[in-house]
């Protein structure tokens, strides 16, 4: 009896160890996951066939119940939806083939679509069709995805109002028009109180085009007058719609919008007080950083602002062990003079990761994270290196390697070169235009030859332009020390 006992103890102390097993969290992978903790940034799994799928069959459902429910309107619906169905798959995958590796950013797409096809249905039923609030959800496609499918949602959902309207021509030429020029004017769209006047540009384009259909006889004046008013009702309703979705959009699917980028450049937030008073060096560093790159941004066609904001946070991790990095050195003491090659190494290192675990504890955005992680690609600490083979300890280049991953766009590439221009040139001791110059193409040259663009969208002429801005803003900066012949 006591040896049955003690086989069956040991039998659930097994067990239990071994489910304990299956249970501990495994390691996190390389890339950048949303936090699990966080019930809105949890990554979304559906697959794309599945996402497209649903949103087809919803949409397809929705009109023919709307339309009728007889043959011909059914085969008719059909038609329609395969026809725009082909044109949004192939702008997807001609120009923003990306989004389709990425489950979340389609379900936001088709997310997107079935919520503005219950918009425009509401809108029918109860109000008019010029209440649709197609120049919305074109705004948040543009600002939440891209602005080519930005004009892509412009164009689609202004033919689904008008088959959902007897194929009325003033109601699709008013949508797509209004629609149009807000998304042509997205960028400009910095804080959420620009809405209103996004929604004020609603009604000023449905107005013109609602009179203009008058002068041509479409309407009667009273029609005019209640069409006039149905247009005014949809930009007070877009910008509700925007005001109200756009910030549940951005949390739920981790968009970072250029009003995200403008909240995230308030130096009023934790991490970029904590590194204007813990790491002074840096702080100042990653100014000038910043300066350079939104420059270098402009000249290559870029999000200027990403550049900016990515700047300001690519070096949080140097709040940890601060005064081991130069910038922040008291004059004449160097504690890595006490360390061996190996120990630098590991604190040069660790400033990428400790940069990573602080932005994803202050919920800073994927994209900032990204580039707090590729700023230094897989480059060599060369200054460690030729200490390391001066003490014949080390002499493996590799070893000395940041570890990467290498820039994926050119956003990163830029601010992995206005890191390295900014930092190299502050060592100049007389920063003339020629030693600037030379300096800065010593740099660029050193990152080519290095592979350091080999992942990312970089072309010669884009390093060309950005060898330029990268010189003219540094020569900018330090002007009044440039001796001038």
């Amino acid at each position: 009896m006591d040896n049955l006992f003690n086989k069956t103890r040991l039998w659930a102390i097994n067990f239990l160890l071994k489910l304990a097993k299956d249970l501990t969290p495994s390691k996190p992978k390389s890339h950048i996951t949303r936090e699990s903790k966080n019930l809105f940034q949890k990554e979304i799994k559906i697959p794309v066939f599945v996402s497209f799928l649903f949103t087809i069959i919803a949409v397809y459902g929705m009109l023919v119940m709307s339309v009728g429910v007889c043959s011909k309107v059914m085969f008719a619906v059909l038609i329609f939806m395969i026809v725009v169905v082909i044109f949004l798959v192939s702008q997807i995958k001609n120009k923003e083939r990306d989004i389709l590796e990425d489950n979340d950013t389609v379900v936001l797409i088709c997310l997107l679509f079935i919520i503005a096809i219950l918009t425009f249905q509401i809108s029918k039923e109860y109000l008019s069709p010029f209440v649709s609030p197609v120049s919305a959800f074109s705004i948040m496609a543009a600002m939440l995805l891209s602005s080519r499918l930005g004009r892509v949602y412009a164009i689609c959902l202004s033919f689904y109002t008008t088959f959902l309207n007897d194929i009325r021509f003033d109601v699709f030429f008013t949508m797509l028009g209004s629609a149009i020029f807000v998304v042509a004017n997205v960028h400009t769209i910095r804080k959420r109180s620009d809405f209103i006047n996004i929604g004020v540009k609603i009604v000023i384009v449905n107005s013109i085009l609602l009179m203009m259909f008058y002068l041509i006889g479409a309407y009667d004046s009273f029609q005019l007058k209640r069409n006039l008013f149905y247009g005014v009702l949809n930009g007070i309703f877009s910008v509700i719609i925007l005001l109200v979705l756009m910030p549940l959009l951005e949390k739920i699917f981790s968009r970072t919008t250029n009003i995200k980028l403008i909240e995230l450049s308030d130096f009023n937030n934790p991490l970029l007080k904590r590194l204007m008073l813990e790491a002074s060096g840096t702080y100042h560093h990653s100014i000038m950083t910043a300066d350079i790159a939104e420059h270098v941004a402009n000249s290559v066609g870029e999000n200027s602002l990403l550049a900016r904001v990515g700047s300001y946070y690519h070096d949080i991790g140097k709040l940890k062990n601060s005064m081991y990095f130069i910038e922040n050195q008291i004059p004449g003491y160097n504690p890595h003079d006490n360390l061996n090659p190996e120990m630098s190494r590991l604190i040069l290192i660790s400033h990428v990761k400790e940069g990573i675990v602080l932005a994803k504890k202050h919920n800073i955005d994927s994209e900032i994270v990204n580039i707090i992680k590729q700023h230094h690609g897989t480059s060599v600490m060369h200054a460690f290196y030729h200490k390391a083979l001066e003490s014949e300890l080390y002499m493996n280049m590799e070893c000395f390697r940041y570890p990467g991953p290498k820039p994926s766009t050119k956003i990163a590439a830029i601010i992995m070169l206005a890191d390295s221009c900014e930092a190299a040139c502050r060592s100049i001791e007389e920063p003339t235009m020629a030693g600037i110059k030379g300096m800065v193409e010593k740099i660029i040259n050193n990152k080519f030859i290095d592979g350091q663009f080999s992942v990312c969208p970089v072309t010669l002429k884009d390093l060309e332009l950005m060898r330029d801005s990268i010189t003219s803003t540094i020569i900018g900066i330090y002007h009044a020390r440039i001796e001038y012949k």
